[in-house]
């Protein structure tokens, strides 16, 4: 450590210029890589003028340099015998030049720590975040604070007051003007509203002085008013976006006289803010001390970048939306109808959407449904009436043209049709049901669906909280006092039932209403569980009990049951406490075979296996795993292991298929795979250039159908909800392309290049934000065990369908990896000789990768700890990727099982939920060992780093915690090596920089050159772009024009097919390219020039109507925020909006891509004809287009001939929400039935 003495500083320099200036030089050959592997930090403090009134410096300053060496190369630099020039933007022609000499004083130690301790960060960052802390360091005084409902006439009604619940519990009960104080902070990008304290109070355990406050952050506001009625006391209305949080603060003198602040969380204040928080937390009106204090708020807004401001000059109203005898009597209401009705009014007045004192003045209308539609199709109406309402803004316009809350209901009404109705109808689709959902937050419970259980922060995101904020004891009586107590839902009590490990990880279960089944027997949660199974071995195992339970609640494959001949034990093959087949069975050649048969006929739609798989996973009574071909085996056997039995269940032996490992799935890297690669030597550039690859062939993907289909769409898992990657295949095949390439017909249509670029933002902020680069000609594959003892220790054995066989060295590994040894080095054997198990005329074993059960371990066990009951492994055959050796595996010791002195009951298993979801923080410990890995660059050591391995066993102990119910605390993990608020560029998140109030730094490891060779900012308008011009176009024409917005929507639908009908279809299509080629194709199968009839066309409609209202419920209930999701993110199935939590949003894409596939595979059914025939339409019969339940019998011209018609009418509507998809969906049904009429034709035709 140095410091170096400069001179002849120009008067126009400062700290910040002359550093930034500096780091140009020493972030420059020769000094940027000398000593330090990554941008050196350093220190420019410049001498003050001496005097109260003495502004700027003296001309004269100190470098501090991280080492001696550096500074001795910076002086001989430009030290004082050379004195080249500094170039700097503020020095003159008649300038003098810098001067540098070498220091004699020791430099500050205070300065030295955090340089060494600390990477770069652009001072002028710096200089910003400290001016703004100091713009915003003065508080506000308030004399009161209100919470309120904004009312559909535009008035605020008052519903809470703070003076009645805290302000009056200070001594002597006085009112204090002035006593709240509302703070910006920038550190945390939040507002505080802080009450006085309450003395003697107890939160958590703790008594003595706590301050109520009202927390939320910055970007949570939505708009801001301010009210000017009172020229002395003028008010501040802020309206939300979500609910703010509610907590205590108090102050602690530690023993070693340290103080700390403490902060609980909490549902509500006390008193009637328990009974309006739910409700009216969206509005908060704060009455300013004085008109000094608003301006103050309005300096302070504008260097937050809050909502620009309106002023008004009216008062607030006091209606009592929500006082007790309001709410009691909406609740009587809804414990006396029927469930399906009382829960889509709960969940309107639950979701804000109308206050219950509106939703009683509708209840005559809504006995007027049930009386006239029935119980269940008045359900359906009001879901439907709720999403309107969601899409409906405060002025009385929805986007389709309802002005008030009864058009509203009546459009609802007309939109549930029979054809409706037979679509949300799941009795003909065994595996799925239609399932009531509610999500918990800290202040209220919102119901949603029907479509588990899931608990979250406001926002829909998981749980969290600041460092500084206790949350762990707020979740453990929120939610466990849910899982413990139940919930109560419109009269009916739910009680908590159990859980999937799946659900799990996204905090969601199960609860279930007592009931009596088809024998008169009550059914309730208790009686479910007990069913299950014999788990008295487990009973002093909370978590494990809960684990094997799950089991029971794991999605498998509908109907695909099959009864077991004989069930044989095997022995698991074990070896120095290494299990080499751990959760791996055998079954018969036989049974592979009949399973595959089952599956591609099974009522959850059409599967193809090009190959009958060899492997399965699999659930069976207690035994759950992988069962794989045995050529040993013969007809319908199979060999289990005690590894793969959970617990005893009662009950016939019968299989359930959870997933057919048919097809090897691609590889793709992620930031800590190439975190552990470069650890152990790997060069940055690998990288770089299979990112660029995968960059150069998502802009190929734009160009055509077919690119935009294998490079994009198959490569990424984009649009498979509506078989996309097939539909444009199929058109490049009719000569349809997006580019005038030779002879193909242009397609230029909007809707289809915004759903490509939806889809190529999605796969660029993938790479950019996680480094998911394929990794071409690699292979992703369950593992399975060589049982019959053929292969070497390290080998493995590997073949595809075409009977390629992989061999030689290549790298293994599997997600997560978090420790060096989690990529190990193992070799294929290639082509089997004839006498090995392996021949295809015994044992193909295809589409897995076989690892050996010889050795002191197994090689699955060595990669995070897997094993062989579902995992799934990376086998990388780029040479490119391959490090010059491989570290040790790791070997962390097993996680202690938490065991109890007593038998455990379902309290035990609702405080381990809780107690998972304050310790599910794999991901936080994976983000700090990336980034601790990144700041240890310099030293070589990355993910050796010894701070790193402990996280690493962190990591591993998180994972084994939903099993072993032992938690893992953030107090477990060592500190960071930098201050907390720095971190390196890439770990800053979608949000960046400015919104999240951290600072970074240029990352030089291999993640932070791939996160910034992609830029976002474009494409990141995206969603936003679209949304305004899908949803805010159409209230503009139902505004200005509301007389005619039917005729522009659905209800001009059925005038225009009449006309339709009477005329025939065009034949003219020179403006429609498709239309253009599919009529040459269709006209060797059906009449496409004829009228169609009525039946048919009508039918048509019906499809589309009850295709674009369940879309429209898609794109509202799938969606981060209030604001519904565009077509084309739903025909992609993606999310394009930013987001501080991206696996919140990855749930919800899993739940948008659910819906929408089960949508879609509805409406091809319909097309098709099968399964859905005899139902009553408003209009018409639909008997003449007949229907029957098999594929087999589908009348292949009908099918077609409806396909047609579909397709024909979505072209007729130009740009209309919903049109472009429906024809997606018919295209791909046209597709699919020319595929079986040329089928037909080849095997007629015995060719």
């Amino acid at each position: 450590m140095a410091a170096i003495y400069m001179r002849n500083v120009p008067d126009s320099a400062t700290d910040v210029s002359l550093q930034r200036d500096l780091a140009k030089i020493l972030h420059d050959a020769p000094f940027n890589y000398l000593e330090f592997g990554r941008n050196m930090n350093f220190h420019v403090f410049l001498h003050r003028k001496k005097g109260n009134r003495a502004r700027g410096h003296r001309g004269t300053g100190v470098l501090t340099l991280p080492s001696a060496s550096i500074a001795r190369a910076f002086i001989s630099v430009y030290g004082p015998r050379t004195r080249p020039t500094i170039p700097c933007d503020y020095l003159g022609a008649r300038s003098k030049s810098l001067v540098f000499e070498q220091g004699h004083t020791e430099p500050v130690r205070s300065i030295v720590n955090f340089i060494l301790q600390n990477p770069y960060v652009d001072p002028q960052v710096l200089q910003e975040k400290n001016e703004r802390e100091a713009q915003l360091y003065e508080g506000v005084s308030l004399s009161s604070l209100q919470l309120g409902w904004r009312c559909r006439d535009d008035a605020l009604s008052i519903e809470w007051d703070a003076h009645k619940d805290l302000i009056h519990k200070l001594p002597g009960g006085q009112n204090i003007v002035g006593g709240i104080t509302l703070q910006f902070v920038e550190d945390s990008r939040q507002i505080m509203i802080a009450f006085p304290p309450i003395p003697n109070a107890t939160s958590n355990g703790m008594r003595g002085p706590h301050t109520p406050q009202i927390v939320f952050r910055w970007s949570r506001v939505q708009s801001i008013v301010y009210e000017k009625v009172s020229t002395t006391r003028p008010a501040i209305i802020c309206t939300l976006w979500v609910a703010p949080a509610f907590e205590y603060q108090t102050i602690l003198l530690e023993a070693n006289q340290d103080v700390k602040i403490i902060r609980y969380l909490c549902s509500s204040f006390p008193g009637a803010h328990s009974r309006v928080a739910p409700y009216a937390s969206l509005v908060i009106r704060a009455e300013c001390a004085s008109a000094a204090d608003l301006k103050k708020f309005e300096k302070m807004a504008e260097v937050a970048n809050l909502p620009s401001a309106m002023q008004i000059y009216v008062s607030p109203i006091k209606r009592g939306l929500f006082s007790p005898s309001v709410l009691s009597r909406f609740d009587r209401w809804v414990a006396g109808i029927a469930w399906p009705i009382a829960f889509q009014l709960v969940a309107i007045r639950d979701n804000l959407l109308a206050d219950p004192v509106e939703l009683w003045g509708l209840k005559g209308r809504i006995w007027a449904l049930e009386r006239e539609h029935g119980v269940l199709k008045t359900g359906e109406i009001l879901r439907l009436f709720r999403q309107r309402l969601s899409t409906m803004d405060w002025n009385g316009v929805d986007e389709r043209g309802a002005t008030t809350v009864p058009q509203c209901l009546s459009k609802a009404e007309k939109d549930v049709t029979a054809l409706h109705m037979s679509l949300r109808d799941q009795s003909k689709n065994p595996g799925y049901f239609n399932c009531y959902h509610v999500m918990v937050t800290p202040t209220r419970i919102i119901p949603s669906g029907p479509f588990p259980d899931q608990f979250s922060d406001e926002d829909g995101l998981d749980y969290r909280w600041e460092w500084t904020v206790q949350g762990a004891a707020f979740v453990h009586e929120r939610v466990g006092g849910i899982l413990k107590g139940g919930l109560v839902i419109a009269g009916r009590e739910f009680k908590f039932l159990h859980f999937s490990q799946s659900a799990l990880k996204e905090h969601a279960v199960w609860f279930c209403m007592p009931f009596d089944d088809l024998n008169g027997d009550l059914v309730n949660a208790e009686t479910i569980r007990t069913s299950l199974g014999d788990f008295r071995h487990l009973e002093r195992q909370p978590a494990r009990m809960a684990a094997r339970m799950s089991q029971a609640f794991t999605a498998t494959e509908p109907s695909v049951t099959l009864e077991v001949e004989e069930v044989f034990p095997a022995p698991d093959i074990e070896r120095n406490g290494s299990n080499f087949t751990d959760g791996i069975g055998d079954i018969s050649r036989e049974m592979a075979d009949e399973i595959a048969r089952s599956l591609q006929s099974g009522v959850s739609g059409r599967k193809r296996f090009y190959v009958t798989p060899s492997a399965y996973q699999f659930r069976m009574g207690g035994f759950k795993g992988v069962i794989a071909v045995d050529y040993k085996l013969h007809g319908m056997e199979i060999k289990l292991r005690k590894s793969q039995s959970k617990f005893v269940s009662p009950g016939s032996l019968e299989i359930e298929i959870a997933q057919a490992f048919w097809k090897p799935k691609p590889v793709y890297l992620n930031r800590n795979l190439v975190m552990i690669l470069e650890t152990l030597g790997v060069p940055a550039h690998v990288f770089v250039k299979l990112q660029d690859e995968a960059v150069r062939d998502i802009k190929t993907a734009t160009q055509s159908l077919r690119n935009c289909a294998t490079l994009l769409l198959d490569m990424h898992g984009c649009g498979t909800s509506f078989r996309l990657s097939s539909v444009f295949l199929s058109l490049s095949k009719l000569g349809i392309g997006l580019r005038e390439e030779g002879p193909m017909h242009v397609l230029n249509d909007g809707f289809i290049n915004r759903a490509i670029e939806f889809a190529a933002n999605h796969v660029l902020r993938v790479i950019k934000h996680k480094a998911r680069i394929p990794v071409k000609g690699s292979y992703t594959l369950v593992g399975v065990a060589d049982i019959h003892g053929y292969l070497a220790a390290d080998e493995v054995f590997k073949k595809d369908k075409r009977t390629q066989y992989l061999e030689g060295r290549v790298l293994v590994t599997r997600s997560p990896q978090a420790h060096p040894g989690d990529a190990q080095f193992v070799y294929a054997i290639g082509a089997p000789p004839p006498d090995s198990p392996f021949t295809s005329n015994r044992n193909p074993r295809h589409n897995c990768v076989v690892f050996s059960t010889q050795g002191s371990r197994s090689v699955p066990s060595m990669l995070s700890g897997g094993d062989l009951d579902g995992d799934e492994f990376n086998i990388i055959t780029n040479p490119g990727l391959y490090p010059p050796s491989c570290d040790l595996p790791a070997e962390f010791p097993p996680a202690k099982i938490k065991t109890l002195d007593r038998p455990c009951n379902v309290n035990d298993i609702a405080d381990w939920v809780a107690e998972y979801i304050n310790s599910d923080i794999l991901g936080l410990i994976s983000l700090e060992l990336l980034i601790r890995a990144d700041q240890s660059y310099q030293s070589g050591l990355m993910a050796r780093e010894p701070g790193c391995k402990k996280l690493a066993e962190l990591a591993s102990a998180a994972v084994d915690f939903a099993k072993s119910g032992t938690p893992v605390n953030k107090a477990d993990m060592p500190p960071p090596l930098y201050l907390r608020s720095i971190k390196p560029d890439w770990a800053i998140g979608e949000m960046g920089a400015a919104r999240s109030g951290q600072m970074t730094y240029e990352s030089q490891t291999a993640i932070g050159k791939l996160f910034r060779r992609i830029d976002l900012n474009d494409a990141d308008r995206l969603a936003d772009r679209q949304a305004r011009r899908e949803h805010e176009a159409p209230r503009a024409r139902g505004r200005h024009n509301n007389n005619n917005a039917g005729r522009n929507g659905l209800d001009g639908l059925a005038e225009e097919m009449d006309r339709l009908n009477v005329s025939g279809m065009r034949r003219a299509a020179s403006d429609d390219p498709i239309s253009y080629a599919l009529r040459s194709l269709l006209r060797r199968y059906i009449d496409v020039d004829s009228p169609i009839p009525s039946e048919i066309t009508n039918l048509a409609t019906e499809q589309f109507e009850a295709y674009v209202n369940e879309l429209r419920y898609i794109c509202a209930t799938s969606t981060l925020t209030t604001k519904p999701l565009t077509e084309e993110e739903v025909l992609v199935g993606t999310i394009a909006m930013k987001t501080s939590q991206p696996r919140k949003r990855q749930n919800l894409m899993s739940q948008l891509r659910l819906q929408s596939d089960e949508l879609v595979k509805r409406i091809r059914a319909e097309l098709a004809g099968e399964g859905v025939t005899r139902y009553e339409t408003d209009t018409a019969s639909v008997s003449a287009v007949t229907a029957t339940e098999t594929t087999q019998d589908v009348d292949l011209e009908d099918w077609l001939l409806r396909s047609w018609v579909a397709w024909h009418i979505s072209t007729r509507r130009g740009e209309g929400f919903g049109w472009k998809s429906f024809g997606i969906i018919a295209l791909g049904s046209i597709f699919e039935c020319v595929r079986e009429l040329d089928e037909r034709e080849r095997l007629a035709g015995g060719i």
